[in-house]
């Protein structure tokens, strides 16, 4: 047997060694990034929207206030889960204060709707509800999803 002495070519140490550290250092830099962003939260889903799917990612928004996003999907329309219901009402509520009417979340065909808005708070419950019309002070029904948001941690 003979054996042969491979010897890798000039060419790859100054071409692709340095494309293979740029490539591996650029995944390593995004994974970084990626690791500070906050990623949706599911909500819990009240048992009368069983198929129901609601998320809420909070951010730091550049004022320090909390940039709200809520998604929800596959969510009747209003009326069909009370019937004096025409929208859905997206509530906040910090500990042993009133709850705040944050806006009305608008379906689609495809029975989705989302909501974008902020508060300057970091830490409080968030409900949605059906309700009569967007003016409502209280909610009037039962929420048909929940969660708790903490920016703190």
């Amino acid at each position: 047997m003979s054996s042969r002495n491979f010897t890798i070519p000039p060419v790859i140490y100054s071409v692709v060694f340095p494309m293979v550290v740029g490539l591996v250092g650029m995944q390593f830099g995004c994974s970084t990034i990626r690791s500070w962003e906050t990623s949706p939260t599911s909500m819990t889903s009240a048992s009368d929207v069983p198929a129901g799917e609601g998320t809420v990612k909070a951010t730091l928004g550049d004022n320090g206030n909390t940039n709200l996003y809520v998604r929800v999907k596959h969510l009747a329309p209003a009326y069909k889960v009370h019937p004096d219901a025409t929208v859905y009402i997206v509530w906040i509520q910090r500990p042993g204060e009133p709850i705040q009417n944050i806006g009305a979340l608008t379906l689609t065909n495809n029975l989705e709707g989302s909501l974008n808005t902020e508060t300057p708070y970091r830490r409080f419950s968030i409900l949605i509800t059906p309700e009569p019309n967007r003016q409502v002070e209280q909610p009037t029904h039962e929420p048909v999803f929940k969660s708790e948001v903490n920016r703190d941690s």
